[in-house]
């Protein structure tokens, strides 16, 4: 997993699972891996990743950006990278019932334990502005609605 912030609770929660967490986006060149699925939509990431994967390697695109942002990317270097290595980049947001349901199956079977700590900070209704703000360690936050 790359991730912008170091430490803390979300590279404890990916080595719980027992994947990898990177924090340095340079440092894709290096890895080299094999599939990219960038869910933040945020454009720096995903201008980092691209060209990055290994030979036939993929880039599945999830999040959506917010408009705005423009980066600078050579194309001609680029389009080059991905002809020769044969990689593919493609966004998707397609789901349908199957897949919630699939979804919520595997969150029926998960570990409580772990995942209960996605769940960062809790708000009340009457303060849900707060949740809206951006805290270095929020995962998930959530409006409760119960008084």
């Amino acid at each position: 997993m790359l991730d912008r912030n170091k430490g803390g609770l979300k590279e404890a929660l990916v080595c719980d699972l027992g994947g990898s967490y990177h924090t340095d986006a340079a440092g894709l060149d290096r890895l080299a891996p094999d599939v990219i699925f960038e869910c933040t939509g945020a454009p720096a990431l995903i201008r980092a990743c691209l060209g990055t994967t290994a030979a036939a390697g993929i880039i599945c695109l999830l999040g959506v950006s917010a408009p705005g942002k423009v980066f600078d990317v050579d194309i001609s270097g680029l389009n080059r990278t991905m002809v020769l290595d044969n990689d593919v980049v493609f966004g998707s947001v397609n789901a349908n019932r199957s897949h919630y349901e699939m979804a919520a199956d595997a969150l029926a079977r998960a570990d409580r334990e772990w995942l209960s700590r996605l769940i960062t900070r809790r708000v009340p209704l009457e303060q849900w502005s707060e949740a809206l703000q951006d805290r270095p360690d929020d995962i998930k936050v959530v409006i409760d609605f119960e008084p």
